[in-house]
């Protein structure tokens, strides 16, 4: 989805941070001329927090310009947003040592998973569900997008990832060792897709519930809607997705603030 797309927050009246900047940086990557940009562009993507920067990033580890690929590979290794297969697949092909000692520890960050570290500024501890997925699309490919999405925009707003799977009693030794903290437990839900007038709809809502002990609390929902869309177009519902999940994500810290 490009800049010029007319997005409309329903029920709020500002984008998603950073949107501009990250369509800035993309095309960078792929279309400036000048080496020392698309490398700037790769580097700056890895620190970007947005699931967008993903397959840019993959796209740029075949760049012509050897210090291009080596930032490609050091931005998905910092984004720890996925991109295993882009960088096992180059790993296999590329020629120059400095460029696959950069995709190797790649992918050992990414493979890390996304677990921003606990520090003195963070104050939630999430731990992210499966994803309710009422979009009508097939597969797990919603529940990764919404999951990717809420986990990248966390480590801008003092936001700690607990690791998928992570046991209660796990759970309750991260948060004792964290005693100013609080858990919490995020179940989204995704709600049908809707094509109207020119317009795309999507709804993510999210419960929230203690963690780990899992009492609700309460919900909230995030509309989202593009104009401009005639006929199908599963593109944009991607895009529309992943901003819906990254603003669930960013409004959360003052939703819990209410909560006692």
């Amino acid at each position: 989805m490009g800049t010029a797309s007319a997005l409309m927050l329903v029920g709020h009246a500002a984008f998603a941070q950073g949107t501009g900047d990250v369509d800035r940086m993309i095309d960078n990557l792929k279309n400036g001329s000048d080496v020392r940009v698309r490398t700037q562009a790769a580097l700056a993507l890895g620190a970007s927090h947005s699931p967008r920067a993903t397959p840019a990033l993959c796209a740029g580890l075949a760049d012509a310009n050897t210090t291009v690929r080596a930032a490609a590979a050091a931005g998905l290794g910092k984004l720890q947003l996925g991109g295993t297969e882009c960088l096992s697949a180059r790993l296999a092909d590329e020629p120059s040592p400095i460029v696959k000692s950069a995709i190797q520890k790649a992918l050992e960050q990414v493979k890390g998973g996304v677990l921003p570290a606990i520090g003195p500024t963070t104050k939630f501890y999430i731990s992210i569900g499966k994803t309710t997925d009422k979009s009508g699309r097939s597969g797990d490919g919603v529940d990764r997008m919404v999951k990717s999405s809420m986990a990248g925009a966390a480590g801008s707003i003092a936001v700690a990832i607990a690791p998928e799977g992570e046991t209660v009693e796990a759970a309750k030794k991260v948060l004792a060792a964290h005693k100013n903290v609080r858990g919490f437990y995020l179940s989204p839900k995704v709600g049908p897709i809707e094509y109207g007038a020119d317009t795309l709809k999507v709804r993510i809502e999210i419960a929230i519930f203690t963690y780990p002990d899992k009492s609700l609390l309460g919900n909230f929902a995030v509309p989202l809607t593009q104009q401009g869309v005639s006929g199908k177009d599963t593109s944009s519902e991607d895009d529309l997705v992943k901003m819906a999940a990254e603003r669930a994500m960013q409004k959360f810290p003052g939703i819990a603030a209410q909560i006692q």
